[in-house]
């Protein structure tokens, strides 16, 4: 009888410590999730996409955080420089969501005017990386080109120091209004739906 008491405790003891172990893991799996920059410093690794070379980034970086974004970007009606006749629709900023699956579930920052990508989970919540345009390359005709651009330098201390460079691929939609861009509508601004990967990038 005492046998078959010890066996039973050991089974359960057992099973106690798998459940801990799942539940740890699962934890371990969600922060993961919510922390975009996770992956710094450690050894995982992201897949670098397979681009046109003019957006390619410079040999000596690796792909450090990839997000899936879904916002809009915001034009407005301004009238020429060069023809106070012509109205056009000038690009004013990006406004999206980051996510870290690409159904859009999990959050994990902000696309917003700069233009300026900054984390709002995990140890990261609140830095940010803003870039400037270097090149681009129009995938898709019906959607914003893909894009290559370089972090600006910073020393704010909420600043993504690792990241070096962004891309914008995989675009869909985007693109500005093709009416409205009159002497009436001066001023008018419009939000045109998007959707984009992004990666970034830091010295290897």
């Amino acid at each position: 009888m005492k046998t078959k008491i010890i066996k039973t405790n050991t089974v359960s003891a057992l099973v106690l410590i798998a459940t801990l172990t799942l539940s740890i893991m699962s934890c371990q799996k969600s922060d993961l999730a919510s922390n975009p920059l996770n992956n710094y410093g450690s050894e995982a690794k992201i897949a670098t996409p397979v681009v046109p070379a003019i957006i390619a980034v410079p040999d000596g970086n690796k792909v450090i955080w990839h997000a899936y974004a879904t916002g809009t970007q915001i034009y407005k009606v301004t009238q020429s420089t060069t023809d106070p006749n012509v109205y056009l629709w000038s690009f004013v900023a990006p406004l999206a969501t980051l996510y870290s699956d690409a159904d859009y579930t999990i959050q994990v920052g902000l696309h917003y005017v700069g233009p300026t990508w900054q984390a709002t989970t995990g140890k990261k919540s609140g830095e940010y990386v803003v870039g400037t345009k270097l090149t681009s390359i129009v995938q898709d005709v019906t959607a914003v080109p893909w894009l290559l651009l370089q972090a600006v330098p910073s020393s704010d201390p909420n600043y993504y120091t690792q990241v070096t460079y962004i891309q914008r691929l995989y675009t869909v939609g985007g693109l500005a209004p093709t009416t409205g861009n009159d002497a009436a509508h001066l001023g008018v601004q419009d939000s045109i739906p998007y959707t984009a990967e992004y990666y970034f990038y830091g010295a290897k």
